[in-house]
C-alpha cells in the first residue's frame, strides 16, 4: 500500500494537480486524497481505478516474473520525462537570464548564471541530478514570475539585492551539480584496476 500511495502522490505532482483538484476529478474530498497519499486509509479498488484514470495511469495484473522488465520500462519512461522537464527548465532560465541582461545591465552576476547553465551536461543526468536541477532553479522560476507580475520593474535597491542573491544562489547550486557530473564522468572513464595485483617482490 505504501508503494501505491507514493506512486499516486508522485503521479499527481507530475500532472500538476493539487489534492483538491484530483479529488474533484474522482469525486473524493481533499482530506480523503491526503489520507490515501499518506497510507492512512485502505484504498478501495473502485477508488484506485478512478484515481489511476484521472492521472493517465492503468491498473494491470501481470505475471510476477515479468515485473522486473515492466518496472525497467516504467523507470526509463519516467527518467525521459524528468530529463525533458529539466531541459525545459534550463531553457526557460536561459531566456530569463537574457531578459535580466537586457533590463538590468548592472546585475553582472547573471553572467555566471549563464555560464553555469551552459556547463550542465544533459548526457550525465540521473534522477538525483534532475531533482537537484529543479530545486536549484525553483527560486529563479519564482523570481521570473515575480518580475513578470511587476512588469519587469524592481521596486527599489532591496529588490535589486534580492535579485542578485537569488541569481547567486542558483549559480552556486548549478556549479555544485556540474561538479558532481564531472566527478561521475571521471569515475566512468577511470581505468579499472584488478582487485589484487602481484608486485615483483611477491613473486
Amino acid at each position: 500500500m505504501s508503494e501505491i500511495s507514493e506512486s499516486i502522490k508522485a503521479a499527481r505532482a507530475a500532472k500538476g494537480f493539487t489534492q483538491r483538484q484530483l479529488g474533484e476529478r474522482v469525486g473524493l474530498p481533499q482530506s480523503h486524497i491526503s489520507k490515501i497519499e499518506s497510507g492512512a486509509v485502505d484504498l478501495q479498488l473502485s477508488s484506485l481505478i478512478e484515481i489511476a484514470r484521472a492521472l493517465d495511469l492503468e491498473l494491470k495484473l501481470v505475471p510476477r516474473k515479468t515485473l522486473p522488465a515492466i518496472e525497467s520500462v516504467v523507470r526509463s519512461q519516467r527518467e525521459r520525462h524528468d530529463t525533458s522537464r529539466a531541459l525545459t527548465t534550463i531553457a526557460e532560465t536561459r531566456r530569463f537570464a537574457e531578459r535580466i541582461r537586457e533590463n538590468f545591465p548592472s546585475v553582472t552576476q547573471v553572467d555566471e548564471l549563464q555560464k553555469a547553465l551552459n556547463n550542465i551536461e544533459p548526457a550525465y543526468f540521473n534522477p538525483e541530478m534532475l531533482r537537484d536541477i529543479q530545486e536549484a532553479l525553483q527560486p529563479v522560476a519564482h523570481l521570473r514570475k515575480h518580475l513578470q507580475d511587476l512588469g519587469w520593474v524592481l521596486e527599489d535597491q532591496v529588490g535589486t539585492r534580492k535579485l542578485v542573491r537569488q541569481i547567486q544562489n542558483a549559480t552556486r547550486a548549478l556549479q555544485n551539480i556540474r561538479n558532481l557530473q564531472s566527478h561521475a564522468t571521471h569515475l566512468e572513464n577511470a581505468p579499472r584496476l584488478p582487485a589484487y595485483r602481484l608486485e615483483e617482490d611477491d613473486e
